[in-house]
């Protein structure tokens, strides 16, 4: 950095130390203490000129393409490459570079939050500032290196956007860019004739030129929303997210420039973009904006998948209650069966990891058995249920309180009797089982120690039950997230109809061939998410071994199975004493397996809706009031789903 550029540099970070602050969301102090610097450089014309002449020094700096063109834009590398750079220059930044326009706004505003404060204050109080320096001619009657590295910035915004275009990706989601006339090819053959003239000392780019710009980068938003929206159905990947979240903002920053160059007033338009470049500068080493930003239509996808699912766990009257009843009983059997397997293959003391994968096949099987009959797990509804009511609270408003708080009120008593219907069927089959056991095979079931410990692991207090909780409700969300993966992903790489043309599958028949595709369509999310699950279950022991940390799984179903078996084996005297307890503790478990794992799905939901928590505190509120009014209504449904508890 030369000396003249190191004393604008300095000029300007002292002004902006005197506006800063103490806190950076304190705005009306920033406005305050600006329109003091304002009126400051108006009664004192040599400040006036110093600051003038610090600001000129740093925007007529030559080859500042990169900051306009790239602060703040997805680079080419790609989602993960350019993740990984963010968490490498999170740890250890990269170095200064003085002759950088960002490096010196950074230098300039150093605090990390300076870009709140900063996009807070109204932008006609920061033209004020320039303005009390003097007059600021129009960008296009300039000839100097602030325009010609701005006219830099145009080109390549426009030629990267075309180029984006191209990818192969982008048009198998979009076949009409092949067809007809791609809008962002067209907008960068455009730009260059403009440009072209311009250096060959035409005519600068005006008002109306720009306005044409902006119905090719309509038509070029328009494409990009149409893509998004047919993602829902069609599926998307993470690359295809990245290369629409890089579209849209080459459209925003090529509009900005353009905006400022062509402006007849340049400072309405250019402190809007230094707004815009400050906090993407500031903005640039952020892993968790970076992923949600690039992320947000995958995660929506997702949840999405998981909605749809949700539905179906969603009953609204007296017939669809009974149904998921009948549902979750028919899963209470398949669960007594995994739990006496699980006593029974621990039995066998096999090495821990082999006893691990085998208590991870034990439940991961189970589960898909339960799937692929039509039975219910009820811990597993609320991360489908959760993404139904995000979608339902974006698409009503906070205003439709009523319409939501029925929804959740469905989930809620759907929630009560799935729960009720797993363990009111797996708890007494455990039992019989258990009172069985010795007469068919004359010996016990287990040792009694054996026996004991599974009351003693639901202990509420004696134990870590309630904690162990926690971490099931964690695998039964990261479940979810896995089933609506993987749904995501089979629409979007087409399986169904790739089943039914791979020659691998010729010997089925093409009937046979397209059902099986269709049937894996369907179910695949479900399949792996349940076996997901079923591998996070059996392998905690094992990581609590490896790693020596306390790390176990607890989980309603099977622990009411565990209670059923230990009261008949032990009897009903050796229990009397810790029976009530290990009852709290099932309550307790099945409390905190289905809070965990709905408050997680919630969130996620909601945050790839782009909602904010206040939307779901109004709510919250609504159903607290209708609970304290009628809490049957929470348990027991209506006769049909046309009758609506009075309000």
């Amino acid at each position: 950095m030369n000396d003249q550029i190191s004393t604008a540099v300095a000029c300007l970070a002292r002004l902006i130390d005197r506006v800063r602050p103490a806190d950076p969301e304190d705005v009306a102090a920033a406005t305050q203490a600006l329109e003091a610097e304002t009126a400051r450089l108006r009664a004192r014309p040599e400040e006036a000129r110093a600051f003038r002449d610090a600001l000129l020094g740093l925007l007529t700096q030559p080859n500042q393409l990169a900051f306009y063109a790239e602060t703040g834009v997805p680079s080419a590398l790609g989602f993960w490459l350019e993740l990984s750079q963010r968490i490498q220059h999170k740890l250890l930044p990269p170095v200064m570079e003085p002759g950088r326009l960002r490096d010196q706004m950074l230098c300039i505003f150093h605090a990390p939050y300076d870009h709140l404060w900063v996009s807070a204050i109204p932008d006609e109080i920061w033209s004020g500032l320039i303005m009390a320096t003097g007059p600021v001619a129009p960008l296009s009657q300039s000839n100097g290196q602030d325009l010609d590295s701005l006219l830099d910035t145009v080109r390549a915004l426009s030629y990267r956007l075309a180029g984006v275009a191209l990818d192969r990706e982008l048009l198998q989601a979009e076949p009409a860019l092949e067809e007809f006339e791609s809008p962002f090819l067209a907008q960068n053959a455009t730009l260059v004739r403009v440009l072209e003239r311009v250096r060959a000392g035409g005519a600068m780019l005006d008002a109306a030129e720009v306005r044409d710009m902006d119905v090719l980068l309509d038509q070029c938003d328009k494409v990009i929303e149409r893509i998004r929206r047919r993602a829902r159905e069609n599926g998307i990947s993470v690359r295809l997210s990245y290369l629409l979240s890089r579209m849209l903002q080459l459209i925003a920053r090529l509009r900005q420039v353009l905006d400022l160059i062509a402006a007849e007033s340049c400072l309405a338009q250019a402190v809007p973009l230094f707004k815009t470049l400050l906090q993407a500068a500031k903005n640039q080493r952020f892993v968790r904006s970076f992923i949600a930003d690039n992320v947000g239509l995958l995660a929506r996808n997702m949840t999405d998948s998981a909605s749809r699912q949700g539905e179906h766990y969603i009953a609204a009257d007296r017939a669809e209650w009974w149904d998921i009843a009948r549902s979750a009983a028919g899963g209470g059997i398949i669960i007594a069966l995994m739990a006496l397997l699980k006593i029974q293959l621990a039995l066998l003391h096999l090495p821990p990891l082999t006893e691990a994968f085998a208590f991870s096949l034990n439940y991961g099987l189970g589960f898909v058995l339960i799937h692929l009959l039509g039975f219910t797990v009820a811990t597993k509804q609320p991360a489908m249920t959760a993404a139904s009511i995000a979608a339902v609270v974006e698409a009503s408003g906070p205003r439709e309180l009523d319409k939501l708080c029925a929804l959740v009120q469905n989930v809620i008593r759907t929630q009560f009797i799935a729960v009720l219907g797993n363990v009111g069927l797996a708890l007494p089959l455990a039992c019989l089982i258990a009172g069985l056991w010795p007469l068919l095979f004359a010996a016990p079931l287990a040792p009694a120690g054996k026996i004991a410990s599974l009351l003693g692991d639901i202990h509420p207090t004696h134990s870590a039950a309630l904690l162990f909780a926690a971490v099931a409700g964690i695998g039964l969300f990261l479940s979810g997230l896995v089933s609506g993966y993987f749904d995501n992903r089979v629409r979007y790489r087409h399986l169904a109809p790739r089943i039914a043309q791979a020659p691998l599958f010729l010997w089925l028949g093409e009937a046979r061939a397209v059902r099986l595709g269709n049937y894996l369509d369907t179910h695949i999310g479900a399949i792996l998410g349940n076996l997901f699950f079923g591998f996070y279950l059996g392998m905690a022991g094992a990581v609590s071994v490896l790693t020596g940390l306390p790390i176990d799984i607890r989980h309603v179903a099977f622990s009411s199975a565990n209670l059923g078996t230990a009261v008949t084996t032990l009897g009903f005297d050796a229990t009397r004493e810790i029976l009530p307890w290990a009852i709290s503790g099932v309550i307790g478990i099945a409390a905190i397996n289905l809070f965990v794992s709905f408050s997680l799905a919630l969130y996620v939901a909601m945050k790839s809706r782009r909602l904010g928590a206040q939307h779901m505190l109004h709510l919250g509120g609504h159903v607290l009031r209708r609970f304290l009014r009628q809490p049957l209504s929470f348990v027991l449904p209506p006769r049909k789903a046309t009758e609506t508890p009075e309000q």
